[in-house]
């Protein structure tokens, strides 16, 4: 019982890795990237739709274009910074939390963790594509097409862009960051939404789009296991080195127990995969009612996207691990007990393999009002809601029996050693984003925006790149260049010098931030102290100080015809 109990708690925390793979994404960039001037009103636009790009926050709204419509732009993220500071935390007597009293403390350090007073960020931003896996570098392009027959009440479009992602590197080696992930992303990007609107009175339109994606997620982490359970197979591990009873040693419990077990300030190991959907679809839904020149009402409702992605991952066991799996192998004694219960008793360096993770990227509403108190001025405000409850629970399948797994069950998990069934425990959120548009010139336009997200994931749940409570502030400007539709090319050659010259062109800036401190034994995701908690601490006993921010830039061409 005594071997069962400390072996099986000293993998519980490594294994528990795969725990928090997904919650990773609780707070992802929502509609961060679709639109260069929706981006410059806050998001702000269900009321007051972007052209073109009206396809994702509102198809009713591409019954305001005319003839055929062209747009196409980017958004570049230079600086995604995530920068993470640990202090060393108190335990409930007001002492510095120790494992296992403090017998792995170095006594020439100030605190007992290694990671207490360091600090690091992130080293770039990093764009997730499958096939490709992971660039260094945030770029997002967006376009679209519409078309309205002449003195027709129909408008047809299709486009191409981002609803949602975010990616970013832990590059150092150093970074203590790098125990929640060196490289850790998601991404979904529409790649043809085919969309259809109706003016069905002269003030009222409805709209409707559909949108056909590919996602793809990428998770890359070292591991360590600062817990008391791990740290008592370390110091067992120790004190019974000369701990050798001749024949009964042998057949029963070798020296040193645990072929020496764990330090828990060590790396234990690594995971990384990629993982990928080729199809995955959703669908908007919207309507506009605009009773005066000087009001508009909006709604749009967006689906949630059920995404099935498939890859490959690696596990990599650091040497005491795998020691500690080897032990298992070591007497008749130990034979018996991994028989009993179908444990690992020959460990391998790596496990890699084929893997399936399913992602339900959450179906979002939006309503949205437009006052137009003097002709120059534009006021918008959108009411957001996020559907993060859909994502209960999340499930990894592999191809093989994973040697950590095949303890976990003991532990009580019923899922068995190929399969992870993930609560997530996510929560819906409600914000408001503002939008300000002032004519300043018939030509020019200027944009300002202030968006409030709120995270959904809760205090304590936080873990890899969280993404707390977010403020964005963006200021954007709209320049008419031509006020003329362009004649219909000849040829490849005249289209090709019409699309050289833009009719009208908008910029946007904007800066987003967020931070957030989380004390110590507070997230079961990152500093518990409480080895219960079958889960992945990397912190424990820590205090972990976050801060995140973000530049953005984008321009957008427009064309007509």
């Amino acid at each position: 019982m005594i071997l069962r109990k400390l072996l099986l708690t000293s993998i519980t925390s490594v294994v528990a890795i795969l725990l928090i793979v997904v919650n990773s994404y609780g707070a992802m960039f929502e509609q961060m990237a679709v639109s260069t001037k929706a981006a410059s009103l806050g998001n702000a636009v269900t009321a007051y739709p972007p052209g073109v790009m009206a396809v994702h926050y509102n198809p009713a709204g591409l019954t305001h274009l005319e003839g055929t419509n062209f747009s196409q732009g980017v958004f570049y993220i230079p600086v995604l910074k995530k920068t993470g500071k640990y202090e060393q935390g108190l335990d409930e007597n007001g002492d510095y939390f120790e494992p296992f009293g403090g017998w792995f403390t170095d006594p020439t350090k100030k605190y007992p963790d290694p990671l207490a007073g360091t600090e690091g960020s992130t080293t770039n931003g990093i764009m997730i594509l499958p096939v490709i896996g992971d660039l260094p570098v945030l770029i997002a392009p967006y376009m679209g097409v519409s078309y309205t027959p002449p003195g027709s009440r129909w408008t047809f479009a299709v486009a191409q862009y981002v609803p949602a992602g975010v990616g970013m590197e832990h590059g150092d080696e150093g970074d203590p960051n790098r125990f929640l992930g060196r490289k850790t992303g998601i991404q979904r990007m529409i790649v043809a939404a085919p969309s259809v609107g109706y003016k069905v009175t002269d003030s009222f339109s409805i709209g409707v789009s559909v949108g056909y994606g590919i996602a793809a997620m990428k998770f890359d982490q070292e591991m360590r296991t600062p817990n008391d359970m791990v740290a008592l197979t370390g110091a067992l591990g120790e004190v019974t080195e000369g701990l050798e009873i001749p024949i009964i040693s042998e057949l029963t419990l070798p020296p040193p127990w645990f072929n020496g077990g764990l330090n828990p300030y060590e790396t234990a190991g690594s995971l990384e995969f990629l993982a990928e959907d080729f199809l995955t679809t959703s669908y908007n839904i919207g309507l506009l009612w605009e009773p005066k020149d000087w009001f508009s009402f909006g709604a749009v409702y967006q689906s949630g996207s059920d995404t099935d992605m498939s890859g490959e991952y690696e596990f990599k066991y650091a040497k005491k691990m795998q020691n500690v799996v080897d032990y298992m192998g070591r007497s008749p004694l130990t034979l018996i007990i991994a028989g009993m219960f179908d444990l690992p008793y020959r460990s391998v360096p790596v496990q890699k393999g084929t893997m399936t993770i399913n992602i339900p990227f959450p179906a979002r509403a939006q309503f949205g009002v437009m006052l137009r108190p003097i002709k120059r001025l534009r006021l918008l405000c959108d009411l957001n809601w996020t559907q993060w409850s859909t994502w209960e629970n999340t499930e990894i399948v592999m191809d093989q029996k994973i040697q950590l797994l095949r303890f976990a069950k003991l532990m009580g998990y019923t899922h068995g050693p190929s399969k992870m069934v993930i609560r997530n425990n996510f929560k819906n959120t409600w914000h408001l984003g503002y939008g300000l548009e002032y004519q300043i010139l018939d030509s020019l336009a200027l944009r300002l925006g202030y968006e409030a997200k709120p995270t959904s994931v809760r205090d304590e749940y936080f873990g890899p790149v969280p993404m707390p409570d977010t403020k964005i502030y963006s200021v954007g400007l709209g320049l008419t260049l031509e006020d003329v539709r362009k004649k219909k090319p000849k040829d490849a050659m005249e289209f090709q010098h019409q699309t050289s010259k833009p009719c009208s062109v908008d910029f946007c800036f904007a800066y987003m931030t967020a931070d957030y401190k989380c004390k110590s034994n507070s997230s079961v995701n990152m500093n518990s102290t409480d080895f219960t908690n079958v889960v992945y601490n990397p912190y424990a006993g820590l205090d972990v100080d976050v801060k995140i921010e973000a530049y953005i830039f984008a321009v957008n061409l427009n064309f007509k015809w």
